[in-house]
């Protein structure tokens, strides 16, 4: 495993750039955890959609394409944010945040359940005693599709497969920056050559709404969040198709 990562990287040292500008991509499964918690996950805990995020007004709506599926799970066997019971003493729950393309769910403690008539789903926790219980996501993931990684390549004339999330920044509208480790061109439907990692931005309700096919290598990876006190999480998903705005040279 190290000679194969030794090899990979003395490949992107000498690796360009690719172009910058708005290309069909697949994005691998670890983006993809980082995009569902950080660009999408956020905007659905309820104190920050009583703030004013873009979920606020979107109860109900369709936000992303019908293949998108956004869960944040409680109870995810061995998750890196799991637990039965929230610090409120609420059980905790899968709770679908967006359904099939449709916003159906926030998250709530006992005290924004309250206040949107409805009932809290465990997502109320503190880091330790000197800390008040805050909403805070626990397993956050996209659920998988049934797409092979060769099948999302096919249908791309021009594009990139983007690897490697190095985390970044997103705000409560859905806006995102992300950094990438490798690009590897998309020809003709089949893999080609790599290019060194690129930042990705948009919006990601845009990203999802242009995601058209979601592959089914779905993996689970442990997280810090930092949202006013740092707190175990989880962030999951699967290699999926959209569009994206790379910033490359």
């Amino acid at each position: 495993a190290g000679e194969i990562a030794a090899k990979r990287a003395d490949k992107l040292v000498s690796a360009r750039v690719p172009p910058a500008g708005k290309f069909p991509v697949i994005l691998e499964n670890k983006i993809v955890g980082l995009l569902a918690h950080e660009a999408v996950g956020h905007c659905s805990e309820a104190d920050l959609v009583h703030s004013g995020s873009f979920l606020a007004d979107k109860m109900d709506q369709k936000i992303t394409s019908n293949v998108v599926t956004l869960v944040d799970d409680g109870k995810y066997p061995s998750g890196f944010g799991t637990m039965m019971y929230d610090d409120e003493g609420t059980p905790t729950e899968k709770t679908n945040i967006i359904e099939k393309g449709t916003c159906k769910s926030f998250l709530h403690s006992r005290e924004t359940a309250k206040q949107f008539k409805t009932s809290p789903t465990g997502n109320a926790r503190a880091w330790n005693f000197e800390f008040d219980p805050i909403i805070r996501m626990r397993n956050t993931y996209i659920a998988p599709g049934d797409y092979q990684l060769e099948e999302l390549a096919e249908d791309i004339g021009e594009g990139y497969f983007l690897k490697g999330g190095l985390g970044g920044q997103a705000d409560l509208t859905g806006e995102f920056m992300f950094g990438t480790q490798e690009a590897v061109k998309i020809q003709g439907g089949k893999f080609g050559k790599s290019y060194r990692g690129v930042t990705i931005s948009g919006n990601a309700f845009d990203v999802l709404k242009e995601t058209d096919a979601i592959g089914k290598d779905f993996v689970m990876r442990r997280g810090l969040c930092g949202k006013e006190q740092i707190n175990f999480v989880g962030m999951g998903g699967a290699s999926l198709r959209t569009r994206v705005l790379l910033g490359g040279r």
